[in-house]
């Protein structure tokens, strides 16, 4: 065996036919100095890199230097790798991201370059500013601020939809400004509009800005969509639970669930599902319903695991409600799940291990509805006419009274943190505030119109959904129209409140309604009857899956 001094490191060189001893490697020096931080680059000529300063070596060792270098050379970059520090990642990572916007940036505006040079550095500021922007609008979305301004857009397209149709079936300007009225004391008694009426809404189907699509018996009662808008899933008061393609038309995809048989009494309360919601991550379908129990569904293996029926088998069953599981809701961007029942409980579940966390008690009737933005605070309304709002963290909750003359709650709707709006089985529609205990604005009264005319009884809002982080808001009752509001939530106090937007006519009991991406359509589960009833039936109504378009350029 052989040993030689190389410049400032030790190396024990063994030869090929000896036992191989352990090697003491001195450490790479790295200048952090400069560069913010950054490593400097170390090539072959640099003056970091250790060299071997040996003139001869004998031929046996020659094979054993170069495995040597080698060794040294991985074990510098390993060791160069460990010692980076956790601000030096970030610039790395800030850098890597910049540049990845800038080739996107550029990639997308070369297509509207012009071949004029002289406003090339105007040109660059420009860009410099998209970019800018750009980034902005990433981050107040990663943090759940970016609020979108689409109402005035959604009006728009509507108006278009209606002038088109309206055109079609030969109605003059003044019908076509009667038949988009959002107002809610319209009566109807017209028998010359009430036909007008019935054409207008036929036409949305010939048209088909409105799709029905057939699959349940009974009433469907929930929709939910995944967080691109390409996939739905509707739930109904049959048991049956299916899964659309809303790209494709409404292609029914899969039945998750079948029609459970039977006309028993026994049978009707464990089959009906009440509710359906969807992780962000569209990983995991949640299913609630008069079994008392939560159904957990894997979307990524759906079909794959059957029972004889053709159903298919949830990877687990969250069990702990005594009566009907109500409303359930993803908090944004997690896998928290919430569940509501008639048993005046809220429980709280992790997905991420698949078990259930803690009970929410406050409540002191049934719970109606639950929903939750992107903080860990959800909102639930009961027939126990409040509101309250949960501080899970802080283990408390905050109790919002609407008034003594207004009924219970129907739906809720938390359209961003802070903000949730309710709608009432009397017909109002109101917007709250977390610090404040009462509404903010002006409450909308008799949202969906009044049953015989002005004298006659508010029609309850039955469902709410707002597309979250924007300023639109749809509600469904049975007045035969599925209504569009603006939300201003932002600038003057005085200004802050629920304005009517539109109106598309939709026939029969609207229960539940789902916005999908940029508000281009909607998803509704329209029927016969009611969600969690039989009353006030609609006799000429269908129990379908509803497809509206509200974009009239956006593709479903």
């Amino acid at each position: 065996m052989s040993t030689r001094r190389r410049g400032a490191n030790n190396i024990t060189a063994a030869s090929s036919g000896g036992s191989g001893k352990k090697r003491a490697r001195s450490k790479l020096n790295i200048n952090l100095s400069s560069h913010g931080g950054q490593y400097e680059d170390l090539d072959d000529d640099d003056n970091n890199t250790p060299t071997l300063h040996d003139e001869e070596l004998d031929s046996d060792d020659n094979a054993d230097d170069d495995l040597d270098n080698m060794n040294a050379s991985d074990e510098e970059d390993s060791e160069e790798e460990e010692e980076e520090t956790v601000d030096a990642k970030r610039l790395r990572l800030a850098r890597n991201y910049l540049t990845k916007m800038k080739a996107q940036q550029s990639s997308s505006s070369s297509e509207e370059e012009s071949d004029d040079d002289s406003n090339s550095d105007d040109n660059d500021t420009k860009e410099e500013d998209k970019l800018g922007k750009r980034i902005a609008k990433e981050r107040l979305k990663k943090s759940g601020l970016l609020q979108l301004q689409i109402a005035n857009t959604i009006q728009s397209s509507i108006q278009m939809l209606r002038s088109s149709i309206a055109n079609d079936i030969g109605i003059d300007a003044a019908s076509q400004a009667w038949l988009g009225s959002n107002s809610s004391t319209s009566t109807n008694n017209n028998t010359q509009q009430q036909q007008q009426d019935e054409i207008y809404s036929k036409s949305w189907l010939q048209s088909k800005y409105i799709t029905y699509h057939r699959g349940h018996d009974l009433s469907p009662t929930s929709v939910a969509l995944s967080s691109n808008g390409h996939v739905a899933y509707s739930g109904s008061k049959d048991g049956s639970l299916l899964m659309w393609n809303v790209v494709n038309g409404g292609k029914k995809l899969n039945t998750i669930l079948p029609v459970v048989k039977g006309s028993g009494e026994g049978d009707r309360n464990t089959r009906e599902i009440l509710s359906i919601a969807t992780s962000d991550d569209d990983r995991y379908l949640a299913v609630g319903g008069r079994d008392n129990c939560v159904r957990i569904f894997d979307i990524r293996t759906l079909g794959k695991n059957t029972t004889t029926n053709g159903a298919s088998t949830p990877i687990t069953t969250l069990s702990g409600h005594k009566k009907a599981v109500t409303s359930l809701s993803f908090r944004s961007r997690t896998l928290d799940l919430y569940s509501g029942s008639e048993d005046r409980c809220i429980r709280r579940y992790d997905l991420n291990a698949l078990t259930y966390v803690e009970t929410l008690y406050g409540h002191q009737s049934s719970i109606i509805d639950i929903d939750c933005a992107t903080k860990n605070r959800p909102v639930s309304i009961a027939q126990d006419r409040t509101v309250r709002l949960w501080k899970v963290e802080e283990d408390s909750h905050l109790v919002y009274r609407p008034g003594g003359d207004v009924s219970s709650a129907e739906c809720v709707c938390a359209i961003q943190d802070g903000w949730f709006i309710t709608g009432h089985d009397d017909g109002r529609l109101a917007l709250w505030k977390e610090e404040k205990k009462r509404p903010v604005g002006e409450v909308v009264v008799a949202a969906h119109g009044y049953a015989n005319g002005n004298r006659g009884v508010s029609r309850s809002v039955m469902c709410c959904d707002g597309l979250k982080l924007s300023d639109v808001l749809a509600t469904g009752s049975n007045d035969g129209y599925l209504r569009l509001w603006r939300v201003n939530t932002s600038g003057d106090k005085n200004e802050a409140g629920i304005s009517p937007l539109e109106s598309v006519p939709i026939h029969g009991h609207i229960n539940s309604i789902a916005m999908g991406p940029e508000g281009k359509f909607c998803v509704a589960a329209v029927g016969q009857e009611p969600r969690l009833g039989r009353w006030d039936r609609v006799p000429r109504a269908k129990n379908r899956f509803a497809i509206i378009k509200l974009n009239a350029d956006g593709e479903e």
